[in-house]
């Protein structure tokens, strides 16, 4: 008799938080993000500062910043990620020190996507820091996540060769 092995499917799917918990929550990260005593026990999160392409305000995000292949990687959906279209200027704070340097939004492919998702999960990310829900019994694949529609935004800080 032969045994078939079955595959428990592994689901993922987007799930940030929702926008208007976002606006009551992000003051607060802020300044927790800025904060001398308590930004540098804080590891992933940081605080991206930029201007506003079409605005010219100033804009304060926070955003888990990755590491992928040596690279920082911020994922995400919002609208703010097109500030990023040309490589603009940006000021990044996290863990108490502050960077600056350029961030671009980067064209890539499905594939590429969830390979960088899932090589930040190897890192030590959990799906809710990457806005995910992932339900199943496995661990999701490359091929799981490239369903996932995320951009990929890249900084290059100013004090790296």
């Amino acid at each position: 008799m032969t045994q078939t092995r079955t595959r428990t499917s592994t689901t993922v799917r987007l799930a940030p938080p929702p926008p208007a918990l976002m606006r009551m929550v992000n003051p607060l990260v802020r300044r927790v993000l800025t904060d001398p005593r308590l930004g540098p026990r804080i590891a992933l999160k940081a605080l991206l500062e930029f201007t506003g392409r079409r605005s010219g305000r100033t804009l304060r995000v926070p955003v888990c910043l990755h590491t992928i292949n040596g690279i920082p990687t911020v994922f995400t959906e919002r609208p703010w990620r097109f500030n990023f279209t040309d490589p603009a200027p940006v000021t990044v704070t996290q863990q108490g020190r502050v960077r600056h340097g350029r961030a671009v939004l980067l064209q890539t492919t499905p594939l590429q996507v969830g390979t960088a998702l899932r090589a930040a999960l190897d890192n030590g990310a959990s799906p809710f820091e990457l806005g995910l829900k992932v339900s199943g019994a496995q661990e999701p694949t490359i091929a799981d996540l490239s369903t996932i529609e995320r951009s990929m935004i890249r900084i290059d800080f100013d004090d790296e060769a």
